[in-house]
């Protein structure tokens, strides 16, 4: 069987790069690996209203969807983050009722609304963690000679607009400036960069 890791949400943000867009950000246990995930707003509100964080008094298609299993006695056991095609995450549900295990495939954002509201866990692949996920020592970046660097170098091109940030923008930095920008932009919670910036290091490193 396949090596899971479980996931927990670390929170969502709105994106940096695309209006409207929202990044939904997952870590490991031990907090040293951040999972970005881009969700829309709908969902973006769903889950952050099950996890306490908005209006309570709003209603949605997964509130809906627990009643009904609460009803016909259908257990959400899990949801897996199973694979990654072009930056899209694929997940399914597991569900179980009257002992027989379910499987369906789902939107992820709408697999963690419904997770969060069964509290039910989230895994992902080992395969997937390797390809996206984002690594840090202590939960986030440690660099004394961070804010050194940022202002030793022309800010311009630290810049968090999109069109400073192409493919061929990042191939044309060092990996040093690299880690400098990746570093900032898991600060300032621009988590789509990151993972933008992420595998163009680690396609210098294969």
């Amino acid at each position: 069987m396949e090596q899971l890791i479980r996931l927990a949400i670390r929170g969502i943000s709105l994106s940096q790069i695309q209006s409207g867009i929202y990044i939904l950000l997952l870590e490991e246990e031990s907090g040293k690996i951040k999972l970005p995930i881009v969700i829309e707003s709908l969902q973006a509100q769903s889950i952050a209203c099950a996890i306490g964080k908005r209006d309570i008094s709003k209603s949605f298609t997964h509130d809906l969807f627990l009643t009904f299993a609460k009803i016909f006695h259908i257990k959400l056991k899990s949801i897996v983050i199973y694979k990654l095609v072009n930056g899209i995450f694929f997940s399914y549900i597991l569900f179980e009722r009257e002992n027989k295990e379910h499987k369906i495939d789902s939107k992820t954002s709408d697999a963690v609304a419904l997770a969060v509201r069964f509290q039910s866990p989230i895994y992902t692949t080992k395969e997937i963690f390797d390809k996206a996920g984002i690594y840090f020592e202590n939960g986030f970046p440690e660099n004394d000679n961070f804010e050194g660097e940022l202002e030793n170098k022309n800010t311009s091109s630290f810049s968090f607009d999109k069109e400073n940030k192409s493919k061929k923008e990042l191939e044309k930095m060092t990996e040093r400036d690299l880690n400098a920008l990746l570093n900032h932009a898991v600060v300032n919670e621009c988590y789509e960069l990151a993972a933008k910036i992420k595998k163009e290091l680690d396609h210098r490193r294969e």
